[in-house]
């Protein structure tokens, strides 16, 4: 079971703080738990310019956390007006699918202003690995990335290391609405009640914020701990 906090920045930080929390609640250390940081969220404030959650992420990898590069804003450019880009970009990520139009050029700039941030951060060790906003690349972006020479990155199908696709389920939580909520939140106890399997399970800082999806993030945890060994990211690919 490979637990990932999405969208840590300052931005989202309080939230961070409680589904972290949480998670030591249920018996999840920071040890295995892996940390998406986006070093320049909305284009509002940088990582390396905002000392709590510096401290807070300093902390947890002092603690053992994977932290990973999560795309550069977030925010996704423009319109994507495809039937298929309108879906993923706009109803599937809500404009939040930064590289989903990205040429290769957006991308390059992308990653190295995201790598330099976090350098400035001290936290070097979370540009040796990406994952894109909303899981979503374009062809050109995912070339770029392909040949970053990142430790590993991440599509919606699974965690890609030296062309290997590992670790393909995936459960995670919307929390827009709550239809979305009910809705992802029954798909949830539908995988968990899967044999198991590798399995990425995604917790969104906007879980925190409705009582019932956070209850349901921690009953999925609570109900595949027994059956499943929790890793990061980074132990897992080294195993």
């Amino acid at each position: 079971m490979l637990i990932s906090l999405h969208d840590v920045s300052p931005l989202t930080l309080d939230d961070c703080r409680d589904a972290v929390a949480m998670l030591d609640e249920v018996g999840v250390t920071p040890a295995e738990l892996s940390v998406f940081v986006i070093p320049y969220h909305e284009g509002r404030i940088a990582v390396d310019q905002h000392a709590p959650t510096l401290r807070f992420l300093r902390g947890l990898a002092d603690r053992g956390a994977t932290l990973v590069m999560h795309g550069l804003t977030h925010r996704m450019a423009g319109w994507a007006w495809t039937p298929r880009g309108f879906a993923r970009g706009h109803i599937f990520a809500r404009g939040q699918g930064e590289l989903l139009r990205a040429t290769a050029a957006d991308t390059a700039r992308c990653l190295e202003d995201g790598s330099q941030i976090l350098r400035r951060a001290g936290l070097a060790q979370a540009a040796r690995a990406f994952v894109p906003p909303a899981w979503l690349l374009s062809p050109a972006a995912r070339q770029v990335v392909r040949e970053a020479g990142f430790d590993f990155f991440e599509t919606f199908a699974g965690i890609v290391k030296d062309d290997q696709l590992r670790a393909r389920r995936v459960i995670g939580w919307g929390s827009l609405n709550a239809v979305e909520a009910f809705g992802t939140s029954v798909w949830a106890r539908m995988q968990c009640a899967r044999a198991p399997a590798d399995t990425r399970l995604a917790v969104h800082p906007a879980d925190m914020r409705r009582p019932g999806q956070r209850k349901a993030v921690r009953h999925a945890i609570t109900r595949l701990l027994p059956r499943m060994h929790a890793q990061s990211y980074a132990r897992y690919l080294c195993g």
